[in-house]
Parts: structure tokens; C-alpha cells; sequence
């Protein structure tokens, strides 16, 4: 399982898209300090064709798994 670490939105949002699109990996995980920074990826990720398997808080961060559909 790919690891990001991502700064609060927007920036974060944006890099994890451009992580996506670059190298496609099956699943994904996304640690951020900011709450809303997940709720946009919650909106985004589908998008791109990523499911959400969990969503959970990690101390500080906010942590978003995802694993690409099976199309």
C-alpha cells in the first residue's frame, strides 16, 4: 500500500491527485493534518476511480485508505 503525506488542502488534495495520476497504485493511504483536506478526498478520489475502504483518525492526522475499483 502506497504512504502520502499531505499537507492541508488545497495543496494536499492536489498532490495526492497528481500521485494518482502519475503512478496508479492499487491502494492508498493518505495522512493529513487537516479534516477538510479528507473530506475533499472523500469527493475526489471516486472520481478517479478509487474506492473508500476507511477513514480514521491517527493522533494528530487524518488518515483516508482507498484501493483502485475493479473495473
Amino acid at each position: 500500500m502506497d504512504m502520502v503525506e499531505a499537507p492541508g488542502c488545497p495543496e494536499g488534495s492536489l498532490k495526492v491527485v497528481a500521485y494518482i495520476q502519475e503512478r496508479q497504485p492499487a491502494e492508498l493511504a493518505v495522512r493529513t493534518p487537516d479534516e477538510d483536506c479528507i473530506k475533499v478526498l472523500r469527493l475526489v478520489l471516486p472520481l478517479f476511480n478509487y474506492v473508500i475502504v476507511d477513514v480514521y483518525k491517527e493522533g494528530d492526522l487524518h488518515v483516508v485508505k482507498a484501493r483502485r475499483a475493479k473495473t
